[in-house]
């Protein structure tokens, strides 16, 4: 939750790669969408699918990557 919470006022780019698995994390921290994937990464805007079947283009500042 601290580490999502620091990357909304972090002003660096994220390293996320194509594939990765990603959360969206909303206002305040809150986890908005859970288990996308990154399809492709343009700028600082990446194109996720999500477990559901819907897509998205997401600010890479909002997404976290999942580790494990």
């Amino acid at each position: 939750m601290i580490s999502a919470f620091r990357r909304l006022f972090d002003t660096r780019r994220p390293r996320i790669a194509v594939r990765a698995k990603v959360n969206l994390i909303g206002s305040f921290g809150v986890l908005e969408r859970t288990d996308g994937v990154v399809e492709s990464v343009v700028g600082d805007e990446a194109y996720v699918e999500w477990t559901n079947g819907g897509r998205s283009v997401e600010k890479m500042r909002h997404l976290v990557q999942i580790t494990s």
